[in-house]
């Protein structure tokens, strides 16, 4: 089943909310950084306890983890729109393949069938 162009709007419309949402989450977190920055609450762990340390450590280690992942689903997601633009959208970019609405309507950005993802991720190439 070819991918309508109502469904493929609806879909787009889903991955520029998605878009938005992870830029203003970004945006957020630089302005709570500025904040904290010029309140002074970053430390330079001088006088901390140990434990207290360690703690803010991994909150920062936790905080650039979703960082990387939301900045690899931003990108994408990016790319996803430029296939829609490019007509490519909904086609594997593997095997040429008709992409199911179901796993798109589940990953809207997703670039592989659910069976060239899974050889992709193992390292497999076609």
């Amino acid at each position: 089943m070819s991918l309508t162009k109502e469904k493929q709007e609806e879909l787009k419309t889903r991955l520029e909310k998605m878009k938005q949402s992870i830029e203003q989450k970004q945006e957020n977190s630089i302005l709570d950084e500025s904040l904290r920055e010029s309140t002074g609450e970053i430390t330079s762990g001088i006088g901390n306890h140990l434990a207290e340390g360690n703690a803010e450590r991994v909150e920062r280690e936790q905080e650039q983890t979703f960082e990387q992942i939301d900045e690899k689903l931003l990108g994408e997601i990016e790319e996803a729109l430029e296939r829609m633009e490019e007509g490519t959208y909904g086609t594997c970019v593997d095997t040429g393949e008709e992409i199911p609405y179901e796993r798109l309507e589940a990953l809207p950005y997703a670039k592989r069938t659910a069976q060239a993802q899974e050889k992709y991720d193992k390292g497999e190439r076609f």
